[in-house]
């Protein structure tokens, strides 16, 4: 591949910020100076994509392609492209192939795969296409989900919640909302926090949730068993404690930690979340689970996650109407939340409702997908491989 133009880099640089407009004269610019250049083709049906003018997008990611058949970026950009415009299953499906095999490991291109299979009625092979994303990356939570789904429409609900359990817990989002409930960013959690820790115990709180929350669970159960020794009542203390035993899959200890919480202090949402998330892992307390995300739903209003945990729990009990209805609650105050839209996905499936369930499934695919920002990463790995 050539190297980055002056016009392409101006071009990425601009779409980076959001100037969608001005990105997309750059990129016109680029190819006027090369009409040939592959990146600024791709990087244009990028930008066509993000602003839903998806057939001049697949003109311009097909062209990279004929540029340089190893531009994984394009082949996103194009069998996107086709999944949005619909009908055009025969195209998708190969393009998805075409990905797989020009950058193997990746576990997105299976996934994506595997949903085009589905949509042209092939499901035993997009099956297939998931199970292989797994066995890649297995920690794809939308792989998880769509086998879950499956496992639903052929076996029955009890045969896929355990898929569906999994899935969410494989969702960062949920992480995410344990961090907020205690009253930090996760991603401002960084490695300074991890860094600077004071004498005073708030100080330390703060560092140990920064190690939770970039995975560096041992040192963060240390620094809390420390600040536990003297401190023993802290219940933000007890609270993480039990977020780490529940990363660990020590439940019985997590419901320890967080009943010891509550016991000071019944308004405590993170403990109040950690009994809820605990009881959540043994079907047996899925209705004690229940009441607890339907009181977290209290506590932290404007957040869309209690509903879904709740609607999770409702699953369990087989009230699907009412976990039809905490998913909508969801998404009335996250429209792009991506597992409340599975969620009610599994619950018009067990209406019956196949046509609901179908739309609630792209519609979560489509914003998973704008979430994890699959363009970028292919994209700059491509532009990096240019200037080697």
């Amino acid at each position: 591949m050539i190297e980055r133009s002056e016009q392409v880099r101006l071009a990425e640089s601009l779409a980076r910020q959001g100037r969608i407009a001005p990105a997309v004269t750059a990129c016109y610019q680029a190819l006027r100076v090369n009409e040939r250049d592959p990146l600024a083709h791709c990087l244009l049906g990028g930008l066509m994509l993000a602003e839903g003018f998806c057939e001049q997008a697949a003109r311009s990611a097909a062209r990279a392609i004929e540029l340089d058949q190893r531009c994984a970026a394009a082949y996103f950009v194009l069998g996107l492209a086709y999944d949005r415009m619909g009908g055009l299953w025969d195209r998708s499906v190969l393009v998805w192939q075409q990905l797989a095999e020009v950058v193997p490991d990746l576990a997105a291109a299976h996934v994506q795969l595997g949903e085009a299979l589905a949509a042209a009625s092939f499901a035993d092979e997009a099956i297939d296409a998931w199970e292989r994303a797994l066995q890649i990356d297995p920690r794809e939570p939308r792989a998880m989900y769509h086998l879950a789904m499956a496992a639903l429409k052929r076996e029955g609900m009890a045969t896929a919640l355990p898929g569906f359990r999994k899935a969410g817990e494989l969702d960062p989002s949920q992480d995410d909302f344990f961090f907020a409930l205690a009253g930090y960013d996760a991603e401002g959690l960084s490695a300074a926090a991890m860094s600077d820790i004071g004498p005073g115990i708030k100080s330390q709180l703060r560092a140990a949730h920064a190690f939770a929350a970039n995975d560096e669970l041992f040192k963060s159960s240390e620094l809390i068993r420390s600040i536990l020794d003297g401190h023993s009542d802290d219940v933000a203390a007890l609270s993480l404690m039990a977020y780490l035993y529940l990363k660990q899959e020590s439940v019985n200890e997590a419901m320890a930690c967080s009943l010891r919480a509550l016991t000071i202090s019944t308004k405590t949402p993170t403990a109040v979340y950690a009994l809820g998330a605990a009881f959540a892992r043994r079907p047996a307390l899925a209705a004690h689970a229940s009441k607890l995300f339907s009181a977290l739903t209290t506590m932290a209003p404007g957040q869309a996650m209690p509903h879904v945990l709740h609607a999770e729990s409702l699953l369990g009990l087989q009230r699907y109407s009412a976990a039809g209805a905490a998913y909508r609650s969801a998404l009335a105050l996250d429209p792009g939340c991506v597992r409340a839209l599975f969620g009610q996905a599994a619950v018009a499936l067990t209406a019956g409702d196949h046509t609901a369930a179908a739309w609630a499934i792209r519609r979560a695919a489509y914003h998973d997908t704008r979430r994890r920002g699959y363009f970028w990463g292919p994209y700059d790995a491509a532009a990096e491989g240019g200037e080697q």
